[in-house]
């Protein structure tokens, strides 16, 4: 892949959900949600985005709202197109998405030993203000939760 190659993000399809499953199979770090977990967040009117690069699904963002608040799910890029701006992308349009339905603040949880990630959230205005002991499994690790205010 050039890194010329154009991509959109989108709106989640239905028939979306079984690339996205495959993204996450081949990522340990996202939620392995299954495909009926997305079609249900898409039909409960859940943020879902998805990056399509050459007609093929190559990411995705799941974020909900409550009140006035915005919390980021999950989140992956296929690891065959990582680094090309495609997961800037995805959060910046989730992040657009989420202050049309007028929320202040959003939240997410990454795992403490993903530096890769944090770094990523930071650059995108995150904050960490707090941590979450032992909330992930497989293995067992705490979560940082990052902040970002968008009113």
């Amino acid at each position: 892949m050039s890194q010329n190659s154009p991509f959109t993000v989108r709106p989640y399809q239905p028939a979306d959900g079984e690339a996205i499953s495959e993204i996450c199979r081949q990522s340990p770090q996202p939620a392995q949600w299954s495909k009926e977990a997305y079609d249900q967040a898409h039909s409960s009117g859940q943020i879902l985005r998805t990056a399509e690069l050459n007609s093929q699904v190559c990411g995705f963002l799941v974020a909900r709202i409550i009140g006035d608040e915005a919390e980021i799910l999950n989140m992956a890029v296929d690891q065959m197109h990582r680094r090309h701006g495609i997961g800037s992308a995805l959060l910046t349009a989730a992040i657009s998405a989420a202050q049309a339905q007028n929320a202040q603040n959003i939240y997410l949880e990454v795992r403490e030993s993903n530096a890769v990630a944090i770094s990523f959230y930071r650059r995108h205005g995150f904050e960490k203000t707090a941590e979450r002991r032992e909330y992930y499994r497989s293995p067992t690790e705490n979560a940082a939760v990052m902040k970002k205010l968008t009113g």
